[in-house]
């Protein structure tokens, strides 16, 4: 009896997934590879990604598909020419590799923010990011 009430109350608590297709597109080919994360709060936004993925820059386009939970996230993409897993940034921390985040949001002064590229996730949704 025990052991029934258990998987019934964890499948009460599982959540349901949908999938987040991600669209980079001007990729440079042949320049190292490309680097999509996902966040799914502002105080991780840019320094704890909650999954990620990693292809090579084969093409001037790439798709990335990940299964999440509902809810809100935020997506940061870098071209990492020279494959050092991270994004490399010159004076003042300005990012030296290409980049984009979701709703191909452009810093202007200061860097991003987790509420300026986040967005709901309900259904299956594919957004694009235009890496500059």
């Amino acid at each position: 009896m025990k052991l029934l009430l258990a998987l019934f109350f964890s499948f009460l608590t599982i959540q349901n997934t949908v999938k987040l297709n991600v669209f980079v597109k001007n990729i440079q080919v042949g320049k190292g590879s490309v680097r999509v994360e996902v966040y799914n709060t502002s105080e991780t936004f840019l320094h704890k990604y909650l999954v990620g993925e990693t292809l090579k820059a084969s093409s001037q386009s790439r798709e990335f598909s990940f299964d999440l939970p509902e809810g809100i996230y935020a997506v940061a993409v870098y071209q990492d020419f020279n494959e050092n897993k991270k994004l490399d940034k010159g004076w003042f921390g300005i990012p030296t590799e290409p980049y984009g985040l979701s709703n191909n949001f452009v810093p202007i002064i200061s860097a991003p923010t987790f509420n300026d590229c986040k967005f709901r996730l309900t259904a299956q949704t594919t957004i694009t990011v235009t890496i500059k």
